[in-house]
């Protein structure tokens, strides 16, 4: 329906004046349009208020190339799947500063929004100073051009923030086809990351080069809020886009230094396009008659959508974002709550527990308990813990996620209340005795309650056989609920990009309420305490590494951070959030999901697909 209203509207205004109309001259027809096209907007910067509102004129580049191409080599596109090109190919433009014929500065934009009538882009400020210092020079009749595919629109200059280095240009009538980069509030991008920069030549070539993340995040340089790559880029990709490899949006390239490339991470861009952005009509002339464009209020198709992927807000008591007039227009769902089950029920008699037998179903039944963590009346986090044996009493052994400060996860949380909801017994308060905020284990004590069973993971002698058979069990508890549930899969040799290189992976799938939870073989034997991980199967600390922990916890009367790293270890839990139901699903999906694999089948390495051979 776009495209074809844009042509429409292209194929009218050359039919009407084709006699008038000369590439590279400023008689066309948008020239009417110019006077009442300017508007007062709000500059940040503090270089001179630009007076330049340039409007539409489209016109077709029959010279330059369509197809997709790479300065760096096809090898980076082979890595990508044909599904992240397309989508890099509709969000990156080509912005270009020209007087007439000749190309006086370039650099890339980004398109951040997006609807029938107009498009909005996010460069570097670049082009801001470089608009002033050729207007300095002497270089008059400079215009913005908005370039993809061959197709040119002339742009305006919206507002721009020199101390954070971004700028926005916005063209109207036209769209040039393409889509809004989905800005992600809740990802969280690890150093050593796989990433791609991408950037649009004044050739209409899309380029690109990839890097990885560094872990230098103090950057801040002249005020800005930075990050780093180890992407190699030119003049030409600044204000480019910086992707992963599975087209997520992790920033805005600003500029090369020293062997690494600084960008603006999506964080930061978020908080400035919220200041940006005002809610305010668009005006502009058609053939003399005015036309008042107003905010549009439909509901967009995505990917036209202009609300935030992932919507935050108050939390409610259970600490998930309150519903708005918003989430429920466009159709959001509340995902990452800790409220969602896995598996099959307990008592269900389907899956896995027909296959546990009764004797082991009920002992999982007994020693598996949920936990809720709380400041004030609202709870900051859930999860599942296991009554184990340990130092002459029964404690409750499970993730230190539990008791991290939502703020500063490298801290144990302030004026912290602990429930424990008890199968048969209801909810009693917990005391937190011990924990490793490195391998994200804690130990939680029930006063003056000793429960009828508990798990005697000391007291198992190491059975070989457990490493023989990779069959495991994956259980967890719902803490609103109190539902116990299981799933079952495959220890595996798969690694992901949480920071703690001592964790295995199994093939089983869960919740946020499983973390925390134990992982069994099919005989009850204890395997390890399991974590979460949204794409790859569930990460685990293995049963080794949690029997030292707990023999470092001996002899010690009061709550201790025991023993980590210089460099704190993150263990990021995504946060509940509204979000759109086909954005949700992608999450769900598996790096390489849907492709074919080589016949000896693949594994995950740091995160990333890998077929064997």
């Amino acid at each position: 329906m776009t495209e074809h209203f844009e042509t429409l509207l292209f194929l009218w205004f050359s039919v009407g004046n084709m006699l008038q109309i000369k590439r590279g001259t400023d008689d066309g027809l948008m020239e009417n349009l110019r006077e009442s096209s300017k508007k007062n907007r709000t500059c940040i910067g503090r270089e001179e208020t630009l007076d330049l509102s340039i409007s539409g004129d489209l016109h077709r580049d029959s010279t330059l190339e369509e197809q997709i191409e790479s300065d760096s080599g096809q090898s980076i596109w082979s890595e990508l799947s044909e599904q992240v090109t397309s989508e890099f190919s509709t969000n990156v433009v080509c912005l270009a500063l020209c007087p007439g014929h000749d190309v006086l500065f370039a650099c890339s934009g980004i398109a951040v929004h997006c609807q029938v009538h107009f498009a909005r882009f996010l460069t570097s400020a670049s082009l801001v100073r470089a608009f002033n210092d050729l207007k300095r020079e002497g270089h008059d009749g400079l215009k913005i051009q908005v370039q993809r595919k061959g197709y040119v629109a002339r742009g305006s200059l919206g507002d721009y923030n020199f101390d954070q280095g971004i700028a926005l240009v916005s063209i109207k009538l036209f769209t040039l086809g393409v889509n809004p980069v989905k800005l992600y509030h809740q990802l969280e991008f690890l150093p050593c990351s796989k990433v791609v920069s991408v950037a649009c030549a004044t050739t209409g070539k899309l380029m690109v080069t990839s890097g990885i993340l560094t872990d230098d995040t103090s950057g801040s340089e002249n005020g800005k809020e930075l990050m780093f790559s180890t992407c190699k880029i030119s003049k030409d990709w600044e204000g480019g886009a910086l992707f992963d490899y599975d087209g997520n949006f992790v920033g805005m390239n600003l500029s090369s230094v020293e062997e690494r490339t600084s960008f603006l991470p999506t964080s930061i861009i978020i908080k400035h396009l919220e200041q940006f952005v005002p809610n305010m009509e668009v005006k502009f002339t058609m053939s003399c008659r005015p036309v008042t464009l107003r905010r549009y209020e439909e509901i967009q198709p995505r990917p036209y959508m202009h609300y935030p992927r992932d919507i935050y807000g108050d939390l409610d008591s259970l600490g998930y974002p309150k519903q708005s007039t918003t989430t429920i227009r466009e159709g959001l769902i509340l995902v990452n709550t800790f409220e969602e089950t896995f598996g099959e029920v307990y008592d269900s008699g389907k899956g896995v527990w027909s296959r546990l037998g009764k004797t082991i179903s009920n002992h999982f039944h007994q020693v598996v308990v949920s936990l809720a963590a709380f400041i004030g009346e609202t709870r900051i986090f859930a999860c599942t813990g296991l009554f184990i044996d340990w130092n002459g009493c029964t404690t409750i052994l499970t993730s230190a996620s539990l008791i991290r400060d939502p703020n500063d996860g490298n801290k144990i949380a302030e004026n912290l209340k602990i429930e424990v909801n008890i199968p048969n017994e209801g909810c009693k308060e917990g005391i937190l005795q011990h924990c490793n905020l490195h391998y994200n284990v804690a130990l939680v004590d029930v006063e003056k309650f000793r429960p009828l069973c508990s798990s005697k993971i000391l007291e198992e002698q190491w059975d070989p056989r457990i490493l023989e058979d990779p069959n495991v069990v994956a259980v967890g508890r719902c803490f609103k609920s109190g539902v116990l549930m299981a799933t079952h899969g495959k220890r595996t040799d798969w690694s992901g990009m949480l920071d703690c290189r001592d964790l295995r992976y199994s093939s089983c799938t869960i919740t946020k309420a499983g973390i925390g939870g134990p992982l069994f073989d099919f005989k009850g034997r204890f395997v390890g305490m399991n974590f979460y991980d949204k794409k790859i199967g569930t990460p685990f600390v293995f049963k080794d590494h949690i029997c030292r922990l707990l023999a470092q916890f001996e002899g010690k009367s009061t709550v201790d951070e025991v023993g980590s790293d210089d460099k704190p270890i993150r263990w990021p839990v995504p946060k509940p959030c509204w979000r759109h139901p086909h954005d949700e699903l992608d999450d769900l999906r598996p790096p390489g999901y849907g492709e074919k694999s080589d016949r000896f089948g693949f594994t995950y390495v740091r995160g990333v697909r890998v077929d064997y051979h």
